[in-house]
């Protein structure tokens, strides 16, 4: 049997990270001598959510289509005062509970004969129920166990709830910066990856951006160096005097790159808050939103769409060659094919073509 000291250790892990819950009810579970102890609850307006780790999820599924409604010790729990633990047998009713259908049917052919529970609400509006289920009337050692971790358990759902609140709020400014176009990226306290929108998951999956062992960089060596110095200065000196940008450059084009520490990071309860963001605007972005779609529309290939790319990048068709790493005669026969497909007979026709299109 664990002690009090690993006990409570696995419970300050789950103050900060949803998926070791589970783990920790199942500990806890083991170290106080019960079948299982049961998480649930959630905020008003909002679905319950029930963490069961050694409950079969269609049977945690049937209890909310079916039983919840009929689980009257469960509603005689939630009108208790919050952080009393309150012994099955004292809540009046109970002699009636165990004839009614949903103790037979449900509590019983899980183990589920004895329980014992209280209300937990956080400053965040969560409220729920923490039930130990046992197969016999708990003894005076179990509360006793219980009632000393409780202090720790109240805090990391505090913990947990608030992590979810401002992690709700980072996600939200990410999403933000994806409908604006911009890639974004957010580092915790120790510079690695917390989270990333859309855009930047592009640009890291095509290779413009890379992570090592979750810590940013890119390929170039130079900008690399700068972008490891600019992070570093930001989680050092985490106010609006840190951060600034640089640009990196990729092979399909220069990446502007800005670095901040993340406003209202430190408000955060774990070092897994967000400290640093990362936001990168790519010049060319908008020029390829609109090649794409005149890719689409004309039938062009991918060398034909990097070839007018780089006739707009460049002015120039043997620059443009160059750029592409191509021969001018490889070049000439692209083009005469991308005239072919969009109709037009100069490469300032053309540039106009994707310059002005939507």
């Amino acid at each position: 049997m664990a002690d009090i000291d690993a006990i409570i250790g696995t419970i300050r892990q789950a103050a900060e990270d949803d998926a070791a819950w589970p783990g920790m009810l199942e500990r806890m579970s083991d170290y106080l001598g019960v079948v299982e102890a049961t998480l649930g609850g959630g905020n008003t307006g909002k679905p319950p959510e029930m963490v069961a780790p050694r409950t079969d999820p269609v049977q945690i599924a049937r209890y909310f289509s079916t039983y919840a409604p009929r689980n009257s010790l469960m509603r005689t729990m939630l009108a208790q005062i919050p952080g009393q633990l309150v012994v099955d047998e004292a809540i009046p009713g109970f002699e009636s509970f165990v004839k009614d259908s949903f103790y037979n049917e449900w509590c019983v052919p899980q183990g589920y004969r004895r329980a014992a529970g209280l209300v937990l609400t956080t400053q965040n509006g969560w409220a729920g129920v923490l039930m130990l289920n046992s197969r016999a009337p708990l003894e005076t050692e179990q509360i006793a166990r219980f009632q000393a971790i409780l202090p720790n358990v109240q805090q990391a759902l505090e913990t947990n709830t608030l992590l979810r609140r401002f992690s709700g709020l980072a996600r939200s400014s990410l999403d933000v910066l994806d409908l604006s176009g911009q890639a974004a990226i957010l580092l915790d306290s120790r510079g690695l990856l917390l989270d990333a929108n859309s855009g930047a998951a592009a640009l890291l999956e095509s290779g413009r951006l890379i992570l090592r062992q979750r810590r940013l960089g890119c390929a170039d060596i130079a900008a690399d160096r700068r972008l490891s110095r600019l992070l570093t200065l930001c989680l050092s000196a985490p106010d609006h005097s840190s951060g600034g940008r640089l640009d990196v450059p990729t092979p399909q084009g220069v990446l502007a790159v800005h670095c901040a520490p993340y406003p209202g990071g430190r408000l955060f309860p774990s070092a897994r808050r967000p400290a640093v963001i990362v936001i990168i605007t790519d010049p060319a972005q908008k020029l390829r939103q609109r090649l794409s779609t005149l890719r689409q529309k004309f039938g062009l290939t991918d060398a034909e769409g990097e070839l007018t790319l780089a006739l707009v990048e460049t002015g120039s068709r043997k620059s443009a060659a160059a750029n592409r790493g191509v021969s001018d005669a490889t070049a000439r026969a692209q083009l005469t094919s991308i005239f072919d497909k969009t109709g037009v007979r100069r490469q300032t026709d053309l540039v106009r073509l994707v310059l002005e299109s939507d």
